[in-house]
């Protein structure tokens, strides 16, 4: 086996399409099933696979024949899985601060009309920095992901993110001095 993992890294490094169709076949029915117990989930388990079988084909020429391959692709396949999962879990924590803080909005000052308050929270919007602004009203009011606002401004995720986070700072410092 150790043999056939050092055949296998040699050929994937000098470009052998059979290598790499080899790799694929021997190692994505397992690679999935293990993703998929990681996260009992079908499309993202073939997404994480995928990402790692891209990854390895990028990444070929730092291949070490004298490690294996097999451990190397599940190390990786479980990387993904938390990288994505700390993602996740980082945004799913930014929509609720900004629910949580539209809601406190809403709720405080009841003798104050709601299309007052809409009004003021646009108008703080508005004071935002204005990359802060523009990438938060694409994210919120446009409905767009974080990954569709890194492509068309062509920023980096972690940009977007800490724009977003910014933007939440700054309205939740601004609604406190309000005393809405």
């Amino acid at each position: 086996m150790e043999l056939n993992n050092q055949n296998l890294i040699k050929k994937l490094k000098d470009n052998d399409a059979s290598a790499w169709g080899e790799i694929v076949n021997l190692y994505s029915d397992q690679l999935f099933a293990y993703a998929l117990s990681l996260c009992s989930d079908r499309e993202l388990s073939s997404d994480i696979v995928q990402h790692v079988f891209i990854t390895v084909f990028e990444t070929r020429h730092n291949l070490n024949p004298d490690y294996s391959l097999k451990s190397y692709l599940y190390k990786s396949t479980y990387n993904k899985f938390i990288d994505d999962y700390r993602k996740k879990k980082s945004m799913s924590a930014l929509h609720d601060q900004y629910y949580f803080m539209l809601n406190q909005f809403a709720t405080n000052n009841s003798d104050e009309d709601l299309s007052e308050k809409l009004k003021s929270m646009n108008l703080m919007i508005s004071k935002l920095p204005t990359k802060t602004k523009a990438i938060f009203t694409l994210s919120k009011q446009s409905g767009l992901s974080n990954i569709e606002i890194s492509e068309s401004l062509n920023i980096s995720i972690k940009t977007v993110e800490g724009h977003i986070t910014k933007a939440f700072k700054l309205l939740r410092e601004e609604v406190k001095n309000l005393k809405l």
